[in-house]
């Protein structure tokens, strides 16, 4: 063999080890990156993941504090209803044969009680109904409503008032009111126009606020 096909084989060889190391060091290289890139994944995959679960712990949170918020207003609404009831047991009011002084010291203490306790009760037709029937018994135990006595509006409103929450309690749709009350409730423009003018004959320039207001 010559040299020269000495020489060639020898740089044949010389390319066969290098091209091997380049293909060793490039399959080297394509294994790390694809490790490296994995691993990269994984870990943004694990913030992900991680992020995912404290935003999922968080929904929980607030959820369990409006679910709690909401049982405790019901809890208050409730509690409320018990109150505007007993306060008509503890309070009574009759047509007949009860002081007139009596009659006012009951309707009284009922009006503070139904005000006091309108602002808890959630359900709206409700709470406007239980304000009005507060509002002209209050007007009523002033002197205030033409047509009627205090006994007969304060009565009227304590069956309109059990009425009204029997049907709440029972999750029924709440009814037309009771004969007697429907008259006064249809009055009540009338009424509260004769009551502002006793307040302007008394020297008193306030202005009833509406109802719409509780």
């Amino acid at each position: 063999m010559t040299d020269t096909a000495v020489g060639q084989c020898d740089n044949v060889g010389a390319r066969m080890e290098w091209g091997t190391v380049v293909s060793v060091v490039a399959g080297g290289l394509i294994g790390l990156s694809g490790d490296t890139i994995g691993r990269i994944g994984a870990r943004r995959q694990a913030q992900r993941a991680r992020q995912e679960a404290l935003e999922d712990a968080e929904t929980a949170r607030r959820r369990a504090i409006e679910d709690e918020g909401r049982k405790t207003r019901e809890d208050r609404q409730r509690h409320g209803v018990e109150n505007i009831l007993r306060a008509y047991l503890e309070h009574p009011i009759m047509l007949v044969d009860q002081a007139h002084e009596d009659t006012v010291r009951s309707a009284t203490k009922i009006c503070l009680v139904l005000g006091s306790e309108q602002s808890f009760l959630l359900d709206e037709e409700l709470r406007h109904r239980i304000t009005e029937i507060c509002y002209l018994v209050d007007i009523a135990a002033a002197g205030g409503v033409p047509g009627y006595s205090l006994p007969e509006i304060a009565f009227l409103s304590r069956s309109e008032t059990r009425m009204l929450l029997g049907a709440w309690s029972r999750g029924s749709e709440l009814p037309e009111s009771i004969e007697g009350w429907r008259e006064i409730r249809r009055l009540r423009p009338q009424i509260e126009a004769q009551w502002q003018a006793k307040l302007r004959d008394s020297g008193l320039s306030i202005s009833v606020p509406p109802l719409s207001i509780y």
